[in-house]
């Protein structure tokens, strides 16, 4: 893996949203979702521990987000403000079980429906994936502590694990190395898959190696289905040799099967540019 590229993405400070970020389509002007990622934004910009609760599904590491530190009236006040600059775009898809859905009769969508949004601030805009339980939307905190775990690290990922197996493909793919790319993927795929839809030339700026560098992964549980990018539903498994991962490629999510083989983890062939491209 060509580890110069490796830049750790630092998560964008969401109290201090203010920019505005270009996102494919909104639910609409104060959705359920854009609520709960404006409630979301609140909870961290104000330290408000039972607003985050409420905001959040639950995680062992989720608190580690959270200032408990009480605020200044002085800095109240300047937390409210940069609050009201907040820029939220809601994604226009919503699946359930890796499946496109609708809203309900109730106006809104299922339970179990999983969502995606943007923030925007000046450290650069932070996707969110929200999850729809029967008391509203709650935000995925998996992403966001990865995004940390990125920020933490010290080099690229380890050789041997799910994540470098997927970095290590993108960074081929991305580059235009069918060799690099064969070697990465499990073998006897169909590369003309792996490369549909690629540019001529390498796109010379860098900012897609970095972004593929930057994608925080979160391994996908059983009972948690996402569709790849060929339209495939896989879901998540404890199985020992075989691993759904999902990433987020900028404010793409960007799911990936894994297959062991031969000790070393290999990506199976999906059309990823359909994806990169998007």
């Amino acid at each position: 893996m060509t580890t110069r590229l490796w830049r750790p993405a630092v998560l964008a400070a969401l109290v201090m949203m203010v920019s505005t970020v270009p996102a494919r389509a909104q639910e609409g002007p104060q959705s359920p979702v854009e609520r709960a990622v404006r409630q979301f934004v609140r909870a961290l910009a104000l330290h408000d521990a039972q607003a985050f609760t409420a905001a959040t599904l639950p995680h062992p590491r989720g608190t580690r987000l959270l200032n408990r530190e009480p605020l200044t009236p002085d800095q109240r006040s300047e937390a409210e403000r940069r609050l009201e600059s907040l820029q939220v775009r809601v994604d226009d898809e919503f699946f359930l079980r890796g499946r496109p859905t609708e809203r309900d009769a109730s106006g809104d969508y299922p339970v179990g429906t999983v969502g995606h949004a943007v923030a925007a601030g000046q450290g650069g805009p932070t996707p969110l994936t929200l999850v729809r339980q029967q008391d509203g939307w709650k935000v995925d905190l998996r992403w966001v502590l990865a995004m940390i775990d990125l920020s933490e690290a010290t080099g690229p990922p380890a050789e041997g694990t799910p994540d470098y197996a997927i970095k290590r493909m993108l960074l081929a793919l991305l580059a235009l190395d069918r060799g690099e790319v064969a070697d990465a993927v499990v073998p006897g795929a169909n590369l003309d898959v792996l490369f549909a839809g690629a540019p001529r030339q390498r796109e010379p700026s860098g900012v897609l190696e970095a972004s593929a560098m930057e994608m925080p992964l979160v391994e996908a549980a059983p009972g948690e289905f996402y569709r790849l990018p060929s339209g495939r539903i896989v879901e998540g498994t404890t199985a020992p040799d075989t691993k759904v991962m999902v990433g987020q490629f900028g404010p793409v999510e960007m799911p990936f099967l894994l297959r062991r083989v031969n000790g070393a983890w290999r990506v199976e062939a999906e059309p990823y540019y359909a994806l990169i491209n998007r």
